[in-house]
């Protein structure tokens, strides 16, 4: 009796250590930022970290990077572009609208698009300034 009581435990034992080994890890996106955004290890503004940010903030939920139709502007072709703004202007997309447009997301808002949708998972100014130049050397590098 006791050494099928052993048989049963290293048979679920080796069922367990079998579904564990799957190799498909799930990584939820957070719906809400709370707190402080993670930072960039190393400090400094590069497209490298820009493109972990990219990924680790969630953008790619709303942001798309091959010019399809989402929640956000796509980041395909964006930097240096003409966007046209619901207030009616049209401004160059250049570092400094790329900038405020992470860190104070609803101040200027592209036509077809809705205020409140980036500033209700990520505060204004919830992002670094060194992060936010991460994701505009990102974002100028999605061609």
């Amino acid at each position: 009796m006791r050494r099928l009581g052993l048989v049963t435990l290293a048979l679920g034992l080796v069922l367990a250590a079998a579904a564990c080994g799957s190799g498909v890890v799930v990584q939820p996106t957070a719906k809400t930022v709370i707190g402080t955004v993670p930072t960039t290890a190393g400090g400094g503004s590069s497209a490298a970290a820009g493109k972990k940010l990219y990924v680790s903030l969630g953008c790619q939920g709303c942001h798309t990077l091959t010019g399809a139709k989402s929640a956000g502007p796509t980041f395909k072709g964006l930097a240096g572009s003409q966007v046209k703004l619901t207030d009616g202007s049209t401004v160059t997309a250049d570092d400094k609208y790329l900038l405020e447009s992470i860190t104070d997301p609803d101040k200027q808002i592209v036509v077809g698009f809705q205020p409140g949708v980036m500033s209700a998972v990520i505060k204004p100014g919830q992002v670094s300034q060194t992060d936010a130049q991460s994701l505009v050397d990102y974002i100028k590098t999605v061609k």
